[in-house]
């Protein structure tokens, strides 16, 4: 994408516009679309959502389902492609969706998603890559050049501090400068340094008591002028709250638009002088740059996509991104030995994607049956549950365990379902369904050897974990993620995935769990001690350790060298495949800190590579990393701080599994010395297990106490106001509607358009609950003008004087048939 300042055409331009038309340019209309002008020329653009495919939605409907998309290739989710550990694969998978959304005539990209995955249980993780800043930051950076290689922009979301889906409306993200700038803010900055993104999407969520959409500080003092984005800022789909003091922060776009009263407020903000003409002139160059960008760079006919050469990049992701948990040596199976038994449902209707905003319609699927039958092989199924029914089918568990009882080997098919983790709620444990942990349990009691094919975009507890043969975990893995599952499983392709996140044994061990989804005022207590920079410190017994992941070879590291100047640190290390198949090796260097005054993770991973390596052979791999990124943010200096010292420099398998280790020490830097109290630094010189009292000063302010009002609010959730009248009423209607379509979903003849149908419609009844009315009429396409939304609010209040004014004066614009259906567009 072409970055430069906006031209003298465009500053021509902006002085031809009236005060409507540019009113109009700085929000969306009907859903996906950004306003023209057509008496001067501009066109209007189209957005939609990414991030594992083109998500365009048909012209006749809005609503969230496979059956409404146009297709395109379901690659494989973004935590699944960062568990390749190649970032060369992230760059071509971008590429490829950035052809086919040209194809599809997208402008706009919203992808991709580089929130951290601070817990386990957010029901979003599967959009994400990583709970560390540097994999997410070197992965989304090579997503959006692949993207914008073929002229399409993106849309890097969701800015910032964006990790839970039950209060993400409402919530207060309340983070201490220090966490924010060293993990909240590191990926995002990464990628507007290197890959220059044409826009950046802001979250929902206020962060440290501002709204996203209208926090000066993230999105012009950070953003713009210290990192130097000059594209288009954004709303997520409802994140407005203030539409003119979004636009003196710097958020120039609010989607998805045709909200009379934004429109109205920055007009009357304009005229009387609120709103500065600069601001308001500056924000419509700023699209009208983005117009020119895409019309230039997209404007020319699209070239063909290559249907196979997608398909088959979706399934390369999909076997390098495979994680080989656990394995006795069951694993790679024998394709001519007899005895195989394959339980779950898993295996003829693989779940290859996440559900919610990004769920694609693929041209094709393959299933782990159908590839097996491809290839002719012998074993028997049984179904053993029901993914999208959570209670435990006795008939389909007799079925199977009794089918085990003669079985030597058994493939079980599990993992999460789309009833269970998908965009719009979190999860509330780490456990799988009560149907699939008898089933195992029943399983692995037979005495077989039970291999566990794990289909999830987010840790899981494994049942059985010490009993099972093997563990191979899928991820998410794409409209061809069976395929994939027979190649690693038949050893045709040797597993190379390793995590990207911590594996806690359940939940309560995450490093977030003391202040997880507790309620709308999110203390991030555990600061800087986010996923292992915790569990390392904390010495947690983990499932599996960040960055694990096994081979059916084996590595050796040997001559490990390590230089360094004043600019860049230097490792050397030769990898040797000591075992009798080639195969691929992930090296992650991490730096163990000094021990300085400063409370500090303690190591931290500084850069990584993949190396292939022939049976027997060896490859001397190297990687650098700028000295730099040593340095901690000071909160005194509110500015980077490289700490003389004693560092070590550790070459890795995984944060549990150090192989060589070197010294490395810090002249260039300046002495250790603390920014904080001596309170501060007693409750932080270890990983705090609960809410230290000493976090208000870490984070420099008291924490707010959420507010214990029942009533229908403006900025509350529907769900917490049901217990009220006006709640009730207004909770009943907008999910009665998503009740009946997943009742009558449910009720239809079991099949892969009933499962289509079940996700769609419960991804919309779980959400609507963690709803706002202020969300809700900010992303209804003007079905729920603002001011009937305020008059509801005011009327269970208490006041219908102020509430009749304010519905009296809600003027509704009749709605486009694109905008018609409004509480499903509102989630990017």
């Amino acid at each position: 994408m072409h970055t430069a300042a906006p031209t003298a055409a465009i500053a021509e331009l902006v002085g031809q516009l009236t005060l409507e038309e540019k009113a109009s340019l700085l929000e969306g209309t009907e859903a996906w679309n950004t306003n023209g002008v057509q008496r001067l020329g501009i066109r209007r653009l189209f957005l939609t959502d990414g991030p594992h495919g083109v998500r365009k939605v048909r012209a006749n409907t809005g609503a969230f389902g496979l059956a409404e998309a146009e297709p395109s290739t379901s690659f494989p989710t973004s935590t699944t492609l960062a568990k390749t550990w190649d970032p060369e694969l992230s760059r071509a998978v971008g590429a490829a969706i950035g052809r086919e959304s040209a194809a599809l005539g997208v402008d706009v990209l919203l992808a991709p998603g580089v929130n951290l995955m601070r817990s386990p249980l957010c029901g979003r993780n599967f959009e994400y890559f990583s709970e560390d800043p540097l994999v997410s930051g070197v992965f989304g950076s090579a997503f959006v050049q692949g993207v914008q290689s073929e002229g399409v922009a993106t849309s890097v979301k969701h800015f910032a501090a964006n990790s839970n889906e039950d209060y993400r409306f409402v919530g207060d993200s309340v983070v201490d400068e220090r966490a924010l700038r060293e993990l909240y803010l590191r990926a995002f900055e990464r990628i507007v340094r290197e890959a220059a993104p044409a826009t950046v999407m802001c979250a929902y969520n206020q962060l440290n008591g501002t709204f996203c959409s209208e926090d000066a500080s993230l999105l012009t003092r950070i953003l713009r002028d210290e990192w130097g984005f000059d594209g288009v800022v954004m709303t997520d789909w409802g994140a407005t709250n203030d539409r003119v003091a979004g636009l003196l922060a710097g958020c120039e776009l609010d989607m998805p638009g045709d909200v009379a009263h934004n429109r109205a407020a920055i007009i009357a903000a304009a005229q009387d002088g609120t709103l500065p003409a600069e601001v308001l002139d500056r924000a419509a160059a700023r699209i009208l740059t983005l117009v020119e960008r895409c019309t230039h760079d997209h404007g020319h006919p699209a070239g063909p996509v290559d249907e196979a050469a997608h398909a088959a990049l979706a399934t390369r992701v999909a076997v390098e991104g495979a994680v080989l948990l656990a394995n006795d040596g069951t694993l790679p199976l024998d394709r001519s030995r007899g005895g195989l038994l394959v339980v779950g449902e898993g295996f003829e209707r693989m779940r290859f994607q996440g559900a919610g905003s990004s769920l694609i319609a693929p041209p094709t699927t393959t299933s782990a049956k159908d590839a097996f039958d491809a290839r002719g092989i012998d074993y028997r199924f049984a179904r053993g549950y029901r993914s999208l029914d959570l209670a435990p089918d006795e008939t389909l568990e007799r079925e199977a365990l009794a089918a085990a009882a003669t079985a030597e080997t058994v493939l079980f098919f599990g993992g999460l379902g789309d009833l269970e983790e998908s965009e719009g709620f979190d999860r509330t444990t780490m456990a799988i369904s009560e149907s699939q942990q008898r089933l195992l349990a029943g399983l692995v009691a037979t005495g077989a050897k039970v291999v566990f094919v794990v289909s999830a975009g987010a840790p899981i507890e494994i049942p059985c974990a010490d009993e099972l043969a093997a563990v191979l975990l899928l991820s998410l893995p794409g409209m061809h993620g069976g395929e994939a599952a027979a190649q690693l499983l038949f050893g045709e392709a040797n597993p190379s995935g390793k995590l990207t996140e911590s594996w806690p044994k359940t939940a309560a061990d995450a490093s977030s769990a003391a202040d997880f989804n507790r309620g709308p005022i999110a203390q991030y207590a555990e600061s800087i001690y986010v996923g292992y920079r915790f569990h390392d410190a904390a010495g947690t017994e983990l499932a599996y350790p960040f960055g694990h992941g096994l081979s059916y070879t084996t590595f050796e590291y040997r001559d490990l060298t390590v230089r360094s100047d004043d600019e860049r640190v230097l490792v050397s290390v030769d990898v040797v495949n000591t075992g009798a198949r080639d195969g691929a090796e992930v090296v992650q260097v991490y730096v163990r800190n000094n021990r300085g005054r400063v409370f500090k993770a303690d190591k931290e991973l500084r850069t990584f590579g993949k190396v292939h390596v022939a049976a027997g052979d060896s490859e001397r791999i190297e990687l650098a990393f700028p000295l730099a990124e040593l340095a901690y943010w000071d909160v005194a200096e509110h500015g980077w701080v490289l700490e003389n010292g004693a560092y070590e420099v550790l070459v890795a398998a995984s944060t549990a599994d150090i192989r060589l280790t070197a010294p490395l020490v810090v002249f260039s830097g300046r002495p250790s010395r603390s920014p904080y109290s001596p309170t501060v630094d007693r409750a932080y010189s270890t990983p705090p297990h609960g809410i230290p009292g000493a976090f208000a000063d870490l984070v420099g302010r008291p924490i707010p106490a959420p507010r214990a009002t029942r009533r229908l609010e403006l900025n509350g959730r529907l769900g917490d106001a049901r217990g009220s009248l006006f709640g009730g009423i207004m909770l009943r209607a907008v999910v009665g509607r998503g009740q009946k379509d997943l009742d009558a979903a449910l009720a239809l003849p079991d099949g892969l358009e009933r499962d289509a149908r079940v996700k769609s419609a419960n991804f919309v009844v779980r959400m609507m609950p963690s709803m706002s009315l202020r969300a809700m009429s900010m992303s209804s396409g003007g079905v729920l003008p603002y001011g009937l939304a305020r008059g509801l609010s005011e009327m269970a209040a208490g006041h219908p004087i102020r509430a009749l004014r304010s519905i009296l004066g809600a003027r509704r614009p009749a709605p486009s048939p694109a905008a018609a259906p409004v509480v499903l567009q509102e989630a990017r």
